[in-house]
């Protein structure tokens, strides 16, 4: 054998065992840091909405976000080893017809947190990010079984659309025998005033057990107020609270069929004020059914009855959606408001408010999730 062969067998195990050498290092490496992903995911949903009355006037009008808010966002974890994750989420909201940035102008106004989550200890994240009336009860509500953002309670009164808090700690246990509780805290970061505007506690307990899903939730936010001049026909501002806003509620599904289940809600949100003027108490009583024909046509029926200080609003909305895939759909609905009181005035929700008791909402769309 000559001496350049001998020395190519050589450098050949050498670079071989090398090789390996950096394979395990690679595995103990990936073993040690975990594996990690990023998602990109949103919505868009668009459509056209006939409206009965709009301050005494009727009107045609392309709108966006209803069926469920357009969004664009980012979501990741990091296995972190023994079952933790790193997790995180940045979510921005828009308007569809216009390209403008929703929840007043903020570049993730949705959500933005960062957090841990352990499979026996629960999930503790950290940001702006939704109070428990919204994650604990949105999943028994109208919007999510039916008509979409319309068919939210007036001036959505009790926080069920999704209202975001805040410079909040948030804690949700992992599920024991079905059973979930979750804790808030949102800061006012007010130099002095813990207790300062915005100061937040949420609280939430539900229950999961076949095709039965209950829940209960509390929020008290301080400094809270609510402009209720589109309910009673005021041409200027008419507001509640002040002081604070305290909100509870409690529901559930039941699956009475595979393809047809059964919701049930009630909210009450309490607002106090420095005057009894500002003081206000809103009641909302909600219940309905959805049925899932086949893998492409979906049915909802819902009803709200709100009361709040001696007038009360019935809300109706009938809604057929069809599937086109997985992903996209197009639906058909209908939501009608009737307000009883002295002073009330119809006002569904995001829509300008009508001029008498009554107000009619028709709208098809299109929603397209990817």
């Amino acid at each position: 054998m000559t001496r350049t062969r001998s020395r190519e067998i050589k450098y050949k195990r050498i670079t071989s065992r090398m090789a390996i050498g950096l394979s395990a290092l690679a595995g103990l490496t990936s073993a040690a840091f975990g594996q990690s992903s990023v998602t990109l995911y949103g919505i868009v949903d668009a459509g056209v909405t006939w409206n009965s009355n709009a301050g005494g006037k009727t009107v045609t009008l392309l709108d966006t976000g209803v069926m469920q808010g357009n969004r664009l966002g980012f979501r990741g974890s990091e296995d972190l080893g023994g079952g933790t994750k790193a997790i995180f989420a940045i979510e921005s909201g828009f308007n569809l017809g216009t390209g403008a940035l929703g929840q007043g102008g903020l570049g993730f106004g949705r959500m933005t947190w960062v957090g841990l989550s352990d499979k026996r200890l629960g999930t503790i994240t950290l940001g702006r990010q939704y109070d428990f009336m919204y994650d604990s009860l949105g999943g028994y509500n109208t919007p999510t079984w039916s008509a979409g953002g319309y068919s939210n309670n007036p001036l959505d009164n009790d926080r069920l659309s999704g209202q975001r808090v805040n410079n909040a700690v948030k804690y949700v246990t992992s599920s024991y025998a079905g059973f979930t509780l979750g804790a808030m805290v949102g800061f006012s970061n007010l130099a002095g005033q813990f207790n300062g505007t915005g100061r937040t506690y949420s609280f939430s307990a539900n229950y999961v057990n076949g095709p039965l899903s209950v829940g209960t939730a509390y929020t008290d936010i301080s400094g809270q107020t609510l402009d209720i001049s589109p309910l009673v026909g005021s041409s200027t501002p008419v507001l509640l609270g002040g002081n604070f806003a305290r909100t509870f509620g409690a529901g559930g599904t039941y699956k009475i069929l595979s393809s047809v289940t059964t919701y049930a809600l009630y909210t009450q949100s309490i607002f106090r004020g420095a005057a009894a003027t500002a003081d206000g108490t809103f009641r909302n009583y909600e219940g309905g059914v959805a049925w899932l024909y086949n893998a492409a046509w979906n049915f909802g029926f819902g009803y709200t009855l709100t009361t709040l200080n001696g007038n009360k609003y019935h809300q109706g909305n009938l809604t057929a959606d069809y599937f086109l895939s997985k992903r996209t759909d197009v639906y058909v609905e209908s939501i009608f408001q009737h307000a009883v009181g002295d002073t009330a005035h119809a006002d569904i929700i995001s829509m300008a408010g009508s001029s008498d008791r009554n107000q009619l909402l028709l709208r098809i769309g299109m929603r397209h999730r990817f």
